[in-house]
């Protein structure tokens, strides 16, 4: 490398000394000129032709023009001293072009120069390091024999200007030697040496960028004063608008004794608002997208109340008929419509919603009937929220019974009033003054014994009575005044849906206010649907059906919730984007509901694996059905087994049902409904057990049964005989031989034995052999004598006790 700086400077002062030449007057020959010159000119060609060396000589000459404008201000110490000097080597150069690396010495090298006068640095090139030097005055450069000098001696005069030429030697060795010094670059092993693209021997000089490290400013959090959500919220997102940490709210809701994590909802009103007081924030609660979502606040009753008089029509009475089974209410109204529905009922028992509407002499009356069993509660309470008239039907010949206490009740928190009808009153055991005694006692007191219940005596069966009882009917819906606006949008509830194979959602409505006509767009809990088609009870196609007028509709998109409300909307778009929010709002307040704890869960958990499980897939016909069915299965009370509904739908048992029956090891349950039939041949193959019938209370007494199968019988042991061990005989092929009495009962061949040694028992298990005298014997009567072997039981001794029992399998109770 020191070889290649001579011969580069050795160049330099060359062109140096010919320009010195010809300025003293001496012209050289063109032959001789052009050889000199030529090459010097070639090496410079090829210096400018590299564009990453121009670069390297760009940096150093910013270098070196900041040094000299800092030489005025310093003295420079040219003292023999470490410093670095780094040039740029560039693959393709010759051997004489090779660039020198970084070269740390303690004092420059000492340089050889030819004997020629050096030429200026100005001639040189303008594109070589010795650019930044043309401000600079131009000597007659040092005798290139002569070594460099330090900066603090003087040279000598030797001739004109000689006191410059160290002065442009200085220059030219500050320019190519003296660079300021720089912290050696550590190369680092990153992604391109992995991938093998580094080339270390060629690779050119590049200044590192400056570190600026990064000023981190906090900015001030500016949290709102007032803020408006809606509920329910989590406490992530109630944190992120009051600009909070979520762990403030966490902890604020722990002191109050409220423990809740990040995802958890907060739903309640004042807890959200008291939150927002202790942290400066009052929060309002944004209740516009509920109100849109109700499509109204107000009831039928309240819309009905606030319409215009002028606008308001009569209306037919809306009369359910209520009691105990059995105490003849289809009868009734079988004897009003001049129907015979009884005769279509399976188990002789109403377990189906009806609604009819009946033109009588007094007027149009809407006749609801709902079944007496006990397990359809929830149809009986859906029954007194929609009527205008409760008939108490009340069978004179038993009197008041549990279901008729439980439709006083729903009448009394409908606030409807109450009608009562004694029915079968053409028995012999009618006894009329009994029922009103019994009435007086739950407050009703009757009209004969001077009270303002109305009490009808008739009979379904004579038809006695019944006119009586529809003009009592049409005088009380005239004393209630019931009215209605036809012309505003419908509204009412619905009483049953079910699932037909044909048609199917179906579901049937009784309309409260206004009209509703075929085509309307409906929203139905959280559900909707535009209306395709509509039939009356009777099963006649109808396009419009006014207040007071019960139909049943198609066209809906999923089954109806029965007991839910349905309101006309303007089109099945808007009903559409309604249902989906009503889902939505659904979502979120079910995920707000409050969490078992752990500890909670873990005693429920306990519970549970204590418990043996039943597994059942329901199947009903209608709505109302199924929830009367599942809520009279969830009443079996036992502390041994659960019942776990898998899945509960209506409508036909199918192949998907028998899939799930089969994964899940279920029990299906049918309830009015039948077997698809190509599902019939599944069922076999898959040996599913499926279990219909049209009577609620024997289905509810087959799952009983069924969960008793679940448990484990009992063991009971009883005593059958005892004997006494005299002596033992040892034998090569038995073993050894008990010889003895029996004391008590009998011993049998085939009975269970426990072996008893002073007051313990030390061995139970069976009889290997049965002997009397040498002949075995299946049994030994008392106070006989015999040989006992037992199985597998070698250690017997004189005076141990054999008592031989039975053992029975007892059933649990639930």
């Amino acid at each position: 490398m020191a070889k290649n700086l001579k011969l580069n400077i050795k160049n330099l002062q060359l062109a140096g000394a010919l320009k010195s030449k010809k300025e003293e007057g001496g012209e050289e020959s063109p032959a001789k000129k052009g050889e000199t010159e030529s090459a010097p000119k070639q090496r410079i060609s090829r210096l400018r032709e590299d564009s990453s060396i121009s670069s390297a000589l760009k940096q150093a000459e910013k270098t070196l023009a900041a040094r000299d404008r800092d030489k005025e201000k310093e003295v420079v110490d040219l003292s023999p001293k470490k410093r670095k000097s780094r040039l740029i080597q560039e693959p393709g150069l010759s051997e004489k072009e090779e660039a020198v690396p970084v070269i740390e010495n303690e004092a420059p090298p000492q340089i050889e120069e030819p004997p020629a006068p050096a030429k200026s640095v100005e001639e040189v090139s303008p594109s070589t390091p010795t650019q930044v030097l043309e401000k600079t005055p131009t000597p007659k450069a040092e005798s290139p024999s002569a070594a460099p000098k330090p900066a603090h001696t003087s040279p000598a005069p030797a001739a004109p200007f000689a006191n410059e030429a160290p002065k442009a030697a200085l220059d030219i060795r500050r320019a190519k030697e003296l660079k300021p010094q720089k912290k050696k670059e550590e190369m680092r092993f990153d992604s391109r040496d992995r991938q093998g693209l580094r080339d270390t021997e060629n690779e050119a000089w590049r200044k590192r960028r400056a570190h600026k490290p990064k000023r981190y400013v906090q900015e001030e959090v500016v949290r709102p004063k007032s803020l408006t959500i809606r509920l329910p919220i989590t406490i992530k997102d109630l944190a992120q608008d009051m600009k909070l940490k979520a762990s403030q709210l966490i902890a604020k809701l722990f002191m109050q004794g409220i423990t809740l994590t990040l995802n958890d909802y907060l739903d309640d009103a004042t807890v959200v608002q008291l939150l927002g007081h202790d942290f400066g924030c009052e929060l309002k609660i944004d209740t516009a997208e509920k109100e849109r979502i109700q499509i109204t606040g107000r009831s039928i009753k309240q819309e009905i109340g606030e319409s215009a008089q002028d606008v308001l029509v009569l209306r037919p009475p809306v009369v359910t008929f209520m009691g105990h089974v059995d105490h003849g209410k289809t009868s009734l109204i079988d004897a009003i419509r001049k129907s015979n529905r009884v005769a279509g009922e399976a188990g002789a028992i109403t377990q189906h919603i009806g609604a009819f509407k009946v033109s009588t002499a007094a007027g149009d009356v809407t006749i609801l009937d709902t079944p007496g069993h006990e397990a359809f509660s929830e149809m009986r309470s859906r029954g007194a929220n929609v009527t205008d008239i409760v008939i108490l039907v009340v069978a004179g010949d038993e009197g008041m019974r549990m279901q008729t206490d439980e439709a006083i009740r729903q009448a009394r928190e409908a606030n409807v009033p109450i009608l009562v009808a004694l029915n079968k009153c053409d028995k012999p055991n009618f006894d009329a003054q009994k029922i009103y005694r019994e009435l007086a006692d739950r407050d009703l007191l009757p009209e004969a014994w001077g009270g303002t219940t109305i009490a009808v005596q008739c009979s379904a069966t004579s038809g006695q009575g019944v006119t009586e009882l529809l003009e009592m009917i049409a005088l009380q819906a005239e004393i209630l005044e019931l009215r209605a606006q036809p012309n505003a949008r419908a509204r009412g509830t619905i009483l049953e849906s079910e699932m037909h194979k044909g048609l199917g959602a179906v579901a049937t409505v009784l309309v409260q206010n206004g009209t509703l006509r075929k085509n309307d767009a409906i929203v139905f809990g959280h559900y909707s649907g535009r209306i395709k088609t509509m039939h009356n009870d009777h099963g006649v196609t109808v396009d419009i059906a006014g207040p007071s007028t019960p139909v049943k509709i198609t066209g809906l998109s999923e089954l109806a919730l029965a007991g839910s409300e349905f309101i006309v909307v303007k089109n099945e778009k808007e009903a559409r984007e309604l249902a989906e929010a009503r889902v939505e709002g659904m979502e979120r307040h079910t995920m707000a509901q409050a969490k078992i704890g752990s500890l909670e869960k873990m005693m429920a958990k306990k519970e549970s694996g204590e418990k043996k499980i039943l597994p059942l897939i329901l199947r009903a016909d209608v709505q109302g059905s199924l929830e009367a069915l599942k809520n009279s299965l969830m009443k079996i009370k036992s502390d041994k087994v659960r019942i776990e509904f898998v899945s509960a739908d209506v409508g036909e048992i199918s192949e998907s049902d028998i899939e799930l029956a089969a994964a899940s090891k279920a029990t299906i349950v049918g309830f009015h409904t039948r077997i698809e039939s190509h599902a019939a041949d599944l069922i076999k193959q898959k040996n599913i057990s499926v279990y219909t019938q049209d009577v609620i209370y024997h289905l509810i007494d087959e799952v009983k049964n069924r969960m008793r199968l679940l448990l484990d019988k009992l063991e009971k042991e009883i005593e059958v005989g005892a004997a006494v061990v005299k002596a033992v005989f040892k034998s090569s092929q038995l073993g050894n031989i008990a010889g003895s009495q029996v004391t008590e009962g009998v011993i049998k061949r085939q009975s269970n034995i426990r072996q008893q040694r002073g007051n313990n028992i030390i061995w139970r298990g069976k009889l290997a052999s049965l002997k009397r005298v040498k002949e075995d014997v299946k049994e030994v009567q008392k106070g006989f004598e015999c040989g006992i072997v037992l199985e597998g039981q070698s250690d017997v001794r004189e005076g141990d006790i054999f008592q031989a029992y039975d053992i029975t399998y007892l059933e649990q109770d639930l």
